[in-house]
């Protein structure tokens, strides 16, 4: 619940209404890449989540809600030039190792058959794969 009122929170503040009306379809993309790519994990016992209501998958419903705003601000500040780019994608996924460090710290994420550099290679791939289809999508201009 923490991590969806801040997700929300900052988006809002951070995007604004002009960056969530422009990106909220890359927040979509962000919901099915991450869905694919947890779901499938959780089924083969890479890691598992607790508390929370469970919802698709094995995701904590909230957890799973998250991922729609951080996809926004995530495309909201991805960089024009392209050779920022991947700096960008690899400053956001190992931020997002914190996050997951904090949830393993409270208990409410496990590692079973997994690690924090799993983690970090997983994050690097779905952020690409997301803003990707959210550039094919047309909703990210391309890079210069």
């Amino acid at each position: 619940m923490i991590w969806f009122i801040f997700s929300l929170g900052l988006s809002i503040l951070a995007a604004g209404k002009k960056g969530w009306l422009q990106f909220w379809p890359v927040g979509l993309v962000a919901l099915v890449v991450v869905y694919v790519l947890d779901s499938a994990l959780v089924d083969l016992g890479a890691f598992s989540y607790h508390y929370g209501v469970p919802a698709l998958g094995g995701l904590p419903l909230l957890y799973f809600l998250s991922i729609f705003p951080n996809g926004i601000i995530l495309a909201r500040f991805y960089p024009l030039r392209r050779r920022l780019r991947l700096p960008y994608v690899l400053v956001v996924a190992a931020l997002f190792l914190f996050v997951e460090r904090f949830m393993i710290i409270t208990g409410s994420f496990r590692h079973l058959h997994w690690t924090l550099e799993y983690s970090l290679v997983l994050n690097v791939i779905g952020m690409i794969l997301v803003l990707w289809l959210g550039e094919w999508l047309g909703v990210i201009k391309p890079g210069e």
